[in-house]
């Protein structure tokens, strides 16, 4: 399967989207409870790129099968230097590699940037062992879990923490 990865275009924010909310609605993995809305998403979009962040698209025969960046970790300025990544594969495109390729390529363009000294993975859900090894074959390191710290869909979930000193 032949996949380009590029950066994020004004033009591709509707096929991201559907991806990012297709995760809200289906999955633990995003711990937010209501879809984002194509303004609510641009705003985001722009702060990213806004802020010299990569925000990344995976494509496969001209249709986006997955998004890739990276956003603060926290907005405290101690937090200056880290940044959590966010992977969202197409649901008809999980396990083909594709989740692996779009992390591979955030990390290599945060190498670029002198700014970005840690990656912090927040995976949502302990049983999401996809994420996990996406991870761990570039490179994360796991340093913890947080238990029980999301709810969703009446449900209690934990958060995985790993992270990619750069």
């Amino acid at each position: 399967m032949l996949i380009k990865i590029r950066k994020i275009r004004e033009n591709d924010l509707n096929a991201a989207l559907s991806i990012y909310n297709y995760f809200i609605e289906n999955s633990y993995s995003n711990f937010e409870e209501n879809i984002l809305t194509l303004n609510k998403f641009q705003t985001q979009y722009e702060n990213i790129t806004r802020n010299k962040l990569p925000f990344l698209i995976a494509e496969y025969k001209k249709i986006i099968v997955g998004i890739a960046y990276l956003n603060n970790y926290r907005y405290k300025s101690g937090y200056k230097y880290s940044f959590e990544n966010s992977i969202y594969v197409h649901h008809n495109y999980i396990n083909q590699g594709i989740g692996s390729k779009l992390l591979k390529k955030l990390i290599d363009y945060s190498k670029k940037n002198k700014n970005i000294k840690n990656i912090i993975a927040v995976i949502g859900d302990s049983k999401n062992k996809i994420s996990i090894n996406i991870h761990k074959k570039n490179g994360f390191k796991k340093i913890g879990v947080l238990k029980n710290i999301g709810y969703k869909k009446r449900k209690w979930i934990d958060s995985v923490y790993m992270q990619l000193i750069l």
